[in-house]
């Protein structure tokens, strides 16, 4: 393993932008004039996070942006990366995040959802071929709006309702026991597909060339489809109380024309229009936001718990941040990359390990004293898509005995220099990794 030190650089460079844009890196943090631990901007997920779960329990927040991705998991896998509590703990919010996506699948976006976030992702290292077929999330057997597809398999049991295809081109690929209602196909090429026991009603092919085709157990008739993830750009993916919040671009004509099938706009809340299905879904988007629960087991309704998240966001009450410690922990680790946080839990240690299946053993100075956390990574990745640096960065409230500064280096750091800060009830630590 390479030898690896922590190294500490205080700021970060790049831009956070605003919640109806996308989110970049955090802007250069100021500095308090008292000698406090740098400033940033609020992350604009933050907005959106209650200070209790709708259980009523303590809310696990993980963020992740997708453009760094590939340069910390290709650093990681090298072991370039030290394995200290400040380091894992942001890079364990990936898997948890890509298993609450792949949830999602009977909404009308989710196929065109999960499309965009393997695209940029795909495309998060420079050079790197985005119609690859490396994938973070699985495509899924979502409700398809529409597709445009080259040598790929589709995936099996997919139904597809009221969508367009028009000048779609498919090559060499595969699809089963898949149903689409409705359909209108125009100036399609179609070769090489194998599609199993075909029922075709109320259909219209325009200038369609069909070649070398095997027919089975597929019903087509009368949909609409559009190529799959328009009007759908997803920059970070946040995960906290059953509710994913998708930042990044998103063209309201399109989801009102495409994405909505079987749902009705019930509410307007500051920018952000509100979808139900009248089953028990429901979902908010706005033109830089997605806001979507997961489509997990659970006793309340997805529309429910997007109802718990929304109250907070247009009251301005009962969230984390309208706590003053709660925007303290915010403020000093910033719109990073990578982030968990741990907030409102009797046991944070034990409720982020519930949550994210990676949190460090309830022990010692740091973890065993502190009631809420963030714990927050900023990568500095070249122009080839290569990491250069890494800053993280641990803030922490601590009802009791603040630890002191080698405490915090001993627990969070393995040891290694870092800048500090300690006033009670908190504490907080930025140190950066580099290859110096």
């Amino acid at each position: 393993m390479d030898r690896r030190t922590f190294i500490w650089r205080a700021g970060a460079a790049a831009s956070a932008a605003a919640l109806a844009g996308c989110l970049s890196d955090d802007e250069e943090p100021t500095r308090e004039p008292e000698g406090g631990p740098p400033r940033y901007d609020l992350p604009p997920y933050s907005e959106l996070l209650p200070a209790e779960a709708h259980t009523g329990g303590g809310v696990v927040v993980a963020h992740l942006r997708l453009s760094t991705l590939r340069a910390v998991e290709a650093a990681r896998d090298s072991q370039r990366l030290p394995d200290e509590p400040v380091v894992t703990l942001p890079l364990s919010t990936v898997d948890p995040i890509v298993a609450a996506v792949e949830t999602l699948s009977t909404y009308p976006f989710a196929a065109g959802l999960r499309h965009a976030v393997n695209d940029i992702a795909r495309g998060s290292v420079a050079g790197s071929d985005p119609t690859s077929n490396r994938t973070l999330v699985e495509p899924g057997n979502g409700t398809l709006g529409g597709t445009r597809s080259t040598n790929r398999t589709a995936a099996a049991n997919v139904t597809a309702q009221n969508a367009t295809i028009s000048n779609t081109t498919i090559e060499n690929s595969t699809a089963q026991n898949a149903t689409v209602g409705n359909t209108i196909i125009g100036n399609s090429t179609a070769k090489n597909t194998t599609i199993g026991n075909t029922t075709i009603e109320n259909s219209t092919a325009k200038n369609a060339t069909v070649e070398n085709r095997t027919a089975e157990n597929t019903t087509i008739g009368t949909s609409t489809s559009i190529e799959l993830g328009a009007g759908i750009e997803v920059d970070g993916i946040t995960l906290a109380d059953e509710v994913l919040l998708f930042d990044g671009r998103y063209d309201r004509s399109v989801f009102e024309n495409s994405y909505t099938a079987g749902f009705q706009q019930v509410d307007e809340l500051r920018g952000l229009a509100v979808y139900e299905n009248g089953s028990g879904l429901g979902f908010a988007v706005g033109d830089g936001l997605l806001v979507v629960p997961t489509e997990t087991d659970r006793a309340a309704t997805a529309d429910t718990v997007l109802a718990h998240t929304l109250s907070g966001y247009v009251t301005t009450l009962d969230r984390i941040v309208d706590d003053d410690d709660g925007q303290w922990l915010f403020e000093t680790t910033g719109p990073a990359a990578f982030s968990v946080g741990v907030w409102g839990a009797d046991d944070p240690i034990e409720r982020a390990d519930t949550a994210l299946g990676a949190a460090p053993e309830a022990t010692g100075p740091v973890f065993g004293a502190t009631d809420a956390f963030i714990a927050a990574l900023e990568p500095t990745v070249d122009e080839q898509g290569g990491l250069e640096g890494v800053e993280t960065r641990f803030a922490g409230r601590f009802p009791t005995d603040v630890p002191t500064t080698e405490e915090l280096r001993a627990s969070l750091a393995g040891g290694v220099d870092g800048e500090t800060y300690r006033e009670a009830p908190r504490a907080r630590l930025m140190a950066s990794f580099g290859d110096s």
